[in-house]
């Protein structure tokens, strides 16, 4: 997902986002990675890097909520922490992500999120062999891949001592990156942090706890997602949605209200906004909107228009001139 390089000093990068496809082009170079903004209003997403010989801390601030997935690399092992309340359904994988829970470890899962907004992130991403190198010197080969695998630990009250550095280092990232650039940092910065992060996963798999009907409802969505994502420009209706997944309307509106905020189709109206908004960045400016707007299924032009802009913070004709 992400390269570490092999600087010899700390490199600081700060990116802020306003459109979802300048987002997914800057995190990750895969064209699975995808992003669905689900509310309206214009995209605040600010990411500063701190990259380091072998890992990054990351730190994401979150203004809009937003539906993410995709790949992520396997070279890689990605720690997260929330560093702010978290005022919303923060859903990994159908998990709910409480605030003393460190998550996103399993290098073989992809990402998989629903974030809610107002959410500061702080996250290490570290080569795999030089996390497994440091295991061996604090003799701690009991955080093994079956531990790893389980990919979300509840940590108590190591949790705060996490959560104060990475809070502490976020300043010093938006505030003094001259001191950050200093050489001896690069080394210093991870050798700090690792043994209080290995410290905090308790030597016993305390996984991270979720029902199994919880489980089930994200599959379904899931499941449910994929269809309408392969079938942007035909009708669909509930009705055969519930039919093609052999379930009635009640329970599927409910796992797309608790999962996402949405009902099934208004989360389909959203995925289609966001395709025409594709489209538009790059479309020759000959282009007819009112004939893409029917190709994706909209047929009341004055309310596509408001519900493009409502979303978007602009009208199609302004997104295609640019």
């Amino acid at each position: 997902m992400i390269a570490i390089m092999p600087n010899s000093v700390p490199a600081i990068a700060y990116n802020q986002f306003s459109s979802i496809e300048a987002l997914e082009s800057a995190y990750c170079n895969t064209s699975s990675f995808r992003v669905v903004q689900l509310e309206k209003g214009t995209l605040d997403c600010r990411i500063y890097r701190l990259v380091l010989e072998h890992g990054i801390f990351e730190f994401r601030q979150l203004e809009t909520p937003l539906r993410i997935w995709g790949e992520k690399s396997s070279e890689n092992i990605t720690f997260e922490l929330v560093l702010s309340p978290i005022c919303g359904d923060y859903l990994s994988h159908g998990f709910r992500i409480i605030n003393n829970t460190l998550y996103g470890f399993d290098s073989n899962r992809n990402i998989d999120l629903r974030l809610p907004k107002n959410l500061l992130m702080g996250t290490l991403i570290i080569k795999k062999k030089f996390f497994q190198n440091y295991l061996k010197l604090m003799a701690r080969e009991d955080i093994d891949q079956s531990l790893l695998s389980s990919n979300y630990l509840q940590i108590g009250n190591q949790f705060d001592i996490l959560q104060t550095y990475l809070l502490e280092l976020y300043g010093l990232v938006k505030t003094r990156a001259n001191f950050l650039n200093q050489a001896k940092i690069n080394k210093l910065l991870l050798e700090d942090y690792l043994p209080l992060l290995i410290t905090a996963i308790p030597p016993t798999n305390c996984h991270y706890s979720s029902s199994l009907k919880y489980s089930h409802r994200w599959k379904l969505v899931k499941q449910v997602e994929s269809h309408l994502l392969n079938h942007l420009d035909q009708p669909i209706t509930l009705k055969e949605l519930c039919e093609k997944f052999y379930i009635t309307k009640t329970p599927l509106n409910y796992a797309f209200q608790e999962m996402l905020g949405l009902s099934p189709l208004a989360y389909l109206k959203l995925l289609r906004l966001h395709a025409i908004h594709r489209v538009l960045k790059s479309a020759d400016p000959e282009t007819r909107i009112t004939s893409l707007m029917h190709q994706f299924g909209f047929w009341h032009a004055g309310r596509f228009s408001m519900d493009y802009k409502k979303l978007f913070g602009e009208s199609p004709s302004e997104t295609l001139k640019k």
